[in-house]
């Protein structure tokens, strides 16, 4: 139960193993074992546990108590962990569920599950696998998604279309990450100052594009090179310590001499490739392997960085973590992101500068999709109001 396929760096490729890394991912999202991981649960590191409310469709109302699952005490042992991950799914149950729906292109596993659960992340809690679906681990548009009930618990299960017009739905909307998959977007300062650099370019040229040749100096011992241009400096908020450099994928070059300086020629571009650009070695295939899970990040961190946006962001954006592998951050995390605490004034109170503090609120919640040493790449996966930068994020269990 792996989300696991090569993403080729080349881009004529991209679509096909894009394909395939939607087959893996439903195969781990429908799969019929529980979820490996400590916890699923997505809830404020502050909140009490609450008692929620299933609607069956009878109208009687069950109650699923989940007060047991303060701390990690009630997910120390296997068997308690199954219980206590199953009765959070089945209190996840949303009172405005659809009872059945009817899957369209274009859906995703994670929007599905949404319509059905508070929680979606927890739907292998109550998944049923039909053993006479030739392959119920794959959803297809048409496939009709049902909750039913069973001895008063619900769960959730698939009823085939009769015929298959277009492959299987993706786990998650994988166009808002293709970019990130494919080119380095994140290196290290030494990574920055001792990576080969595009010292001249034919003719005198300041700007080259597709077709040009241009002139590298330092190590070229690679054939195939990206060209990127250092962008902003990630920086810790809390420290100033600089964690890394964003990469401002420019161009693609392959070699046709080396030497001192090597000849390359640009064998495509998204911008003009500049003197002082830098090269990295293309690889010829990226290996991604993740799967959905509540993280076991051994800190809290915060959003350092927006993408495509300048102070706040929202559902399928992309945003930096301060948090990388070597804070024990994996691909496939999910973290909650909880706003800034704030301070208010208390214009009623007598006393002289009074202020009182406002908790944070849990603004949404983020995957973790791609890692480096320091820093981390996250999919706003759901928003229940603006996610600015700076917001914390952190494991919804502790």
């Amino acid at each position: 139960m792996t989300f696991q396929a090569p993403l080729t760096a080349a881009r004529h490729n991209l679509t096909s193993t894009l394909t395939s890394l939607a087959l893996a991912a439903t195969t781990l999202a429908l799969g019929a074992c529980a979820v490996t991981e400590p916890s699923d649960v997505f809830t404020n590191s502050n909140a009490t546990p609450a008692t929620s409310a299933l609607q069956n469709p009878a109208g009687d109302t069950a109650a699923v108590t989940s007060a047991n699952l303060t701390g990690t005490a009630a997910l120390s042992t296997g068997a308690n962990r199954k219980r206590a991950l199953r009765a959070l799914a089945e209190g996840s149950v949303r009172t405005d569920n659809p009872g059945n729906y009817t899957v369209v292109k274009g859906d995703t596993l994670w929007d599905i599950s949404e319509r059905f659960l508070s929680r979606p992340w927890l739907w292998p809690e109550i998944w049923h696998v039909n053993p006479q679906i030739a392959n119920p681990h794959l959803i297809y548009p048409d496939d009709q998604i049902s909750l039913t009930y069973v001895n008063g618990k619900p769960r959730l299960e698939l009823i085939r279309a009769s015929s298959k017009s277009t492959g299987p739905i993706s786990q998650f909307p994988l166009g808002a990450i293709e970019e990130f998959l494919i080119e380095p977007k994140v290196v290290t300062s030494k990574e920055l100052y001792t990576a080969p650099y595009v010292v001249a370019a034919d003719e005198g040229r300041l700007i080259s594009a597709k077709g040009n040749h241009v002139y590298v100096r330092g190590d070229t011992s690679s054939d195939r090179y990206s060209v990127f241009r250092p962008g902003d400096a990630l920086v810790d908020p809390d420290t100033g310590e600089v964690l890394g450099h964003e990469a401002i994928h420019v161009s693609k070059a392959s070699m046709v001499a080396s030497g001192d300086p090597s000849k390359m020629v640009l064998t495509s571009n998204k911008r003009e490739t500049l003197i002082g650009d830098r090269l990295m070695s293309n690889p010829d295939a990226l290996q991604i392997s993740f799967q959905p899970r509540t993280s076991t990040a051994n800190k809290a961190g915060k959003i350092i960085s927006l993408f495509d946006a300048v102070s706040r962001a929202g559902k399928n954006q992309v945003v930096v973590l301060n948090l990388g592998e070597n804070d024990g951050v994996q691909a496939g995390d999910v973290m909650s992101v909880i706003s800034d605490d704030r301070q208010v004034r208390d214009k009623i109170s007598r006393k002289k500068n009074d202020f009182v503090t406002i908790p944070g609120d849990e603004s949404g919640v983020i995957m973790v999709f791609r890692t480096f040493e320091r820093v981390s790449y996250a999919l706003i996966m759901s928003s229940h109001r603006s996610i600015n930068l700076y917001d914390r994020v952190d494991s919804m269990v502790k």
